[in-house]
């Protein structure tokens, strides 16, 4: 589902085709693929070279919080991905680190804190 910012009357193929997604991505989706979507901007790889640096790397092994108790509310992963993102997010929101857990399932971590995310 798409939403634009203009009266139906307004909308006009020029703007359907800069906010849809390409031909290609589409492909990619019908086939089961990954396909990023919406794509970067320039002005977001500029945004990211002034961000802070992490404490850890792509493929590094860390424990996230995923619960309330002190102990057992941890769960062990590695980072999968640096400054992530959902579609969904206001503008200029991220996430420092996507985590793919032991047991399967991916999360964010939302911080670069102990409280959340340390060294395995």
């Amino acid at each position: 589902m798409l939403g634009y910012p203009h009266e139906a009357k307004d909308v006009t193929k020029d703007i359907l085709f800069e906010k849809f997604p390409t031909y290609e991505v589409l492909g990619a989706w019908s086939r089961g693929e990954d396909a990023e979507w919406p794509p970067f901007d320039d002005d977001e790889d500029e945004e990211i070279l002034q961000r802070p640096r992490l404490r850890f790397d792509i493929g590094q092994t860390v424990v996230c919080r995923v619960g309330p108790d002190p102990v057992t509310g941890w769960a062990p992963g590695k980072v999968v991905q640096l400054w992530y993102r959902e579609p969904s997010w206001p503008a200029n929101s991220w996430a420092p680190y996507k985590i793919e857990l032991d047991d399967g399932r991916n999360i964010f971590a939302p911080g670069d804190v102990d409280q959340i995310i340390r060294q395995a």
